[in-house]
């Protein structure tokens, strides 16, 4: 995928606004795995990155901020987007200021205040 200099500005904007190293972008469109989820939570992020991909939106998954505090299933970096996979033993995540997205299907992640 070739990213024309309007979206990397966009893309490292990104980043930086969700304090992610922008060394992680090596890893855009590729499905890293964690070494703690589940098959089920697995096949459902390749789901969800292949639509992405046919979409042309470039993405990364298993994305942690700087501090490790918070590590996203899968960061849309077109529309700027927190996707996370909800299976039956997932934990229910919520970021501030964040809608959630669980593959396709909005959530409240946050209050409407702006």
């Amino acid at each position: 995928m070739k990213f024309t200099r309007k979206q990397w500005g966009r893309i490292n904007q990104i980043l930086k606004d969700r304090d992610i190293d922008p060394s992680q972008f090596k890893h855009v469109n590729c499905i890293r795995i964690h070494p703690t989820e589940s098959e089920e939570h697995f096949k459902m992020k390749c789901e969800c990155s292949r639509e992405l991909f046919k979409e042309g939106h470039p993405f990364l998954t298993e994305v942690w901020t700087n501090d490790h505090k918070c590590r996203f299933d899968i960061l849309d970096l077109e529309d700027d987007e927190v996707i996370e996979i909800e299976t039956g033993k997932s934990k229910n995540k919520k970021y501030k200021g964040d809608k959630e997205i669980i593959c396709g299907m909005e959530q409240s992640g946050s209050s409407s205040g702006s």
